[in-house]
C-alpha cells in the first residue's frame, strides 16, 4: 500500500509539473506569435506585393528577431525555470507559500497592444513619416517587455512563511535569499493601492530593523490578508 501511495504521489507531481510546463509554453507562444506573424506578413508583403509592402526590410527583420528571441527565452525559461522551494530544517513547519501574481505583467502586455495596432495602421494605411509609427512601436515594445520580463521574473520567486522564519527566494541564473527569524520581527504591514484593492492583491511588508536586508516585501500576491494574519499569529502576545 505504501508503494502504491508513493507511486500515486509521484504521478500527481509529474502531472502538475507537466501542466505548468504546458501552460508556460502556451504563454510564451502567445507572447511571441504577434511579432512572428507581423514580421512574416511584412516580409511576404514585399515578395508578393501585398498591402504593407512599403514597410522597410529592416523593420520586418527586427520584428522577426524580437519574436524569435521571445520564443527562445520562453522555451528556455519554461524548461529550466522552476520556482525555488526553501529547504526546511528538521521540525520546521511550513505555514504559507506564495508566488507573485501575474496580473501586473499581463496588464502591461495588454496595455502595449493599442500602441502596436496604432503603429501598424500608420505604417500600412497612411503616408505619415516612419518616425511616427516608430515612436508608437517603441512605446508599445517598452510596455510589452516590461510585462514580459515581470512575467518571467515572477516564475522564479517564492515567498515562504514557516513557524520559525520568513523567506524570500529568487533562483534562476543566480540564487538570492532573504530570511528574517520570527523572533526578530518588529513590524508587519500591508500595502495596497486602489487597483490592488479592487483586484484582490497586494503586498505584505515584514521588518526586523532598518535597511534593505532587514525588510522582506512579499510583493504582488493574491489575497495578502491571510499571509499577514499568519505572521501576526506568530508574534508573542
Amino acid at each position: 500500500m505504501a508503494t502504491v501511495a508513493r507511486r500515486g504521489t509521484a504521478s500527481r507531481l509529474f502531472d502538475n509539473v507537466l501542466i505548468r510546463l504546458v501552460q508556460r509554453l502556451i504563454v510564451s507562444a502567445i507572447l511571441a506569435a504577434p511579432f512572428l506573424l507581423a514580421g512574416g506578413y511584412f516580409a511576404a508583403a514585399r515578395v508578393y506585393g501585398l498591402e504593407g509592402a512599403a514597410v522597410p526590410p529592416w523593420a520586418s527583420f527586427v520584428i522577426l528577431i524580437i519574436g524569435g528571441s521571445l520564443v527562445a527565452i520562453g522555451l528556455y525559461m519554461s524548461l529550466a525555470g522552476t520556482a525555488p522551494v526553501p529547504p526546511l530544517v528538521p521540525g520546521e513547519q511550513e505555514l504559507v507559500m506564495r508566488h507573485p501574481t501575474m496580473k501586473p505583467a499581463y496588464a502591461r502586455m495588454i496595455l502595449s497592444i493599442p500602441f502596436f495596432l496604432g503603429a501598424g495602421y500608420m505604417i500600412t494605411a497612411t503616408l505619415l513619416p516612419y518616425v511616427y509609427p516608430f515612436v508608437l512601436f517603441m512605446i508599445g515594445l517598452y510596455l510589452f517587455f516590461k510585462g514580459a520580463m515581470r512575467y518571467l521574473r515572477n516564475l522564479h520567486i517564492t515567498y515562504t512563511v514557516t513557524d520559525r522564519r520568513v523567506i524570500h527566494m529568487y533562483k534562476f541564473l543566480w540564487l538570492n535569499t532573504k530570511e528574517i527569524p520570527v523572533s526578530r520581527i518588529i513590524s508587519i504591514s500591508e500595502a495596497r493601492n486602489f487597483f490592488e484593492i479592487i483586484t484582490g492583491r497586494g503586498s505584505v511588508v515584514v521588518a526586523s530593523g532598518i535597511g534593505s536586508r532587514q525588510v522582506i516585501k512579499i510583493e504582488e500576491i493574491n489575497d495578502p490578508g491571510p499571509v499577514a494574519d499568519a505572521l501576526r499569529a506568530l508574534l508573542p502576545t
